[in-house]
């Protein structure tokens, strides 16, 4: 089983049938593939957590890179799991103010974040339970 998590900045704000249309597509394409996990958006940008088959995350991945509808993607982990995590959602999706984007811990603009910087790895258990927190724990 493996994992792959990142963000990206949407070229231009989505409307909420944007977002319900991409939903429909991405779990769609998931369910076919045995991919499940979790997307979140806010502030124009997006968190999407990934899990399934390698090779299927790989090319999901390479796909999600050239998709117009956002850019400065960045992987922020990219890992073997011993389980799912979001395991009954083919794609788990909130939408999030830009105030609570702001407040995720560890937080860092896709296009601010250094990528050389020592322990980034570090991070994932700390976006995995952010985007737990998130879409487990709905916020009234």
């Amino acid at each position: 089983m493996h994992q792959i998590i990142y963000m990206s900045r949407g070229v231009e704000p989505m409307s909420e049938e944007q977002l319900r249309e991409l939903l429909l597509q991405a779990r769609a394409a998931n369910e076919a593939k045995g991919i499940t996990g979790a997307l979140i958006y806010g502030d124009d940008q997006f968190m999407q957590i990934i899990e399934g088959a390698e090779n299927d995350l790989v090319l999901l991945y390479a796909k999600l890179l050239n998709d117009p509808r956002h850019k400065n993607v960045v992987k922020l982990a990219d890992k073997e799991i011993m389980q799912r995590n979001f395991s009954q959602w083919s794609m788990a999706f909130k939408t999030v103010s830009s105030e609570e984007f702001a407040q995720l811990q560890g937080y860092v603009e896709p296009d601010a974040l250094d990528l050389k910087a020592p322990g980034l790895n570090a991070a994932d258990s700390l976006l995995l339970e952010m985007m737990k927190s998130f879409i487990l724990n709905p916020r009234k």
